[in-house]
């Protein structure tokens, strides 16, 4: 392997143009996906009806591979940015969505005795319950959910893009410049590790009592 060319490929400019149309990608699908799935898991907690119609939805739709929504996603989608926009969404949804939900489910019921027992209304009980309950599991899911939107949107961009890390990998395996494919993957490990010490480290900050063992 010539590491000549690998220096000289990260003096350039095309690859880090690749990386930021990758990070772009993840973040807004992640941010878009993490906030559907809060409020949606909120919601299917309060309305049992809604849950029964929705729920069984979307354990229908999760176990289909991402792979499986690239077709889809074309069809969809009016652009192939909005495409891989898309599946980055799905990935990150469907994990991020049942951590959420089956959290809210397994709140202890006895903390839901103490609001009955306090009297507490329903914003009340949200602020010193249910989030203080669910919150280790939403850091879970965010973690769970940053891996799926990288994997996402590196599978999607070698599939069907004109820009991003994943199709910077695949052009440059097909041009036979291992070198660079070495140099591509590599950035995908370090780019996922530090999104995930990211949420790590935010949580370590946030939940100082479960750190403690309060």
């Amino acid at each position: 392997m010539n590491f000549q060319i690998i220096v000289e490929e990260l003096q350039t400019t095309n690859l880090y143009t690749n990386i930021l149309a990758s990070l772009k990608n993840v973040l807004v699908g992640f941010s878009a996906a993490f906030i559907i799935a809060i409020i949606l898991a909120f919601l299917l907690y309060e309305f049992k009806v809604l849950d029964k119609i929705v729920y069984p939805i979307i354990e229908l739709l999760r176990p289909i591979p991402n792979a499986g929504w690239v077709p889809v996603a074309i069809i969809m989608c009016a652009t192939m940015e909005q495409s891989i926009l898309f599946i980055t969404f799905v990935g990150a949804f469907f994990p991020m969505f049942l951590n959420i939900y089956r959290s809210l489910d397994n709140i202890p019921v006895n903390y839901l005795s103490i609001a009955k027992l306090y009297k507490l209304d329903r914003k009340e009980k949200y602020i010193k319950i249910i989030i203080p309950s669910i919150l280790p599991s939403v850091f879970t899911a965010m973690m769970l959910g940053i891996s799926g939107a990288w994997l996402s949107v590196i599978m999607a961009e070698m599939i069907s893009g004109k820009v991003g890390l994943g199709y910077y990998t695949w052009k440059n395996y097909t041009l036979l410049c291992y070198e660079k494919v070495f140099l591509g993957i590599v950035l995908m490990g370090l780019l996922g590790a530090c999104f995930s010490l990211i949420i790590a480290t935010i949580s370590k900050k946030t939940l100082h009592w479960v750190r403690n063992g309060e």
